[in-house]
């Protein structure tokens, strides 16, 4: 695919990940900590890289309340090497919903976009269980996770 358009909405049981373009700009600056502008500027420069395929980013609503509660995805990407750095950020959910996120972005870095490594800096709001059961392993500082194809 020459361009990660069609990449969007990507759908889970309870989850909807979409262009941040597709929420209200004050929704996502409640989400992020920011003042509106610097939430304008933020979204533009990651629609921009997305666009560039150096990264791969959503807003991710809660499906059946349409309420906005994270964002995340791809942060980083080298697609000639088949390798990404992902990140999540927003609200603290079950772990049973991290779960779902997670096994979603790892399933869709290596279906579609042929990751065969993954990088993951977790969250305060990112249970390690989570990451574990996604097949990501603690590297020695324990700041940043892995994940290999096996």
């Amino acid at each position: 695919m020459s361009s990660f358009e069609g990449y969007h909405p990507l759908l889970t049981p309870k989850f909807r990940f979409d262009w941040l373009t597709r929420f209200k700009l004050k929704n996502v600056a409640e989400l992020t900590g920011r003042d509106l502008a610097e939430t304008a500027d933020w979204i533009n420069d990651t629609m921009r890289a997305t666009m560039k395929r150096t990264t791969l980013t959503w807003g991710i609503e809660r499906r059946q309340t349409h309420k906005l509660v994270g964002w995340g995805g791809f942060l980083a990407l080298d697609l000639p090497a088949h390798t990404g750095h992902a990140g999540l950020a927003g609200k603290r959910l079950p772990a049973s919903e991290q779960q779902e996120i997670v096994d979603r972005l790892v399933s869709f870095g290596r279906d579609e976009l042929q990751l065969t490594a993954l990088k993951l800096t977790p969250s305060a709001h990112l249970d390690e269980a989570v990451l574990t059961a996604a097949g990501f392993t603690a590297d020695d500082t324990g700041k940043d996770w892995t994940w290999k194809l096996r």
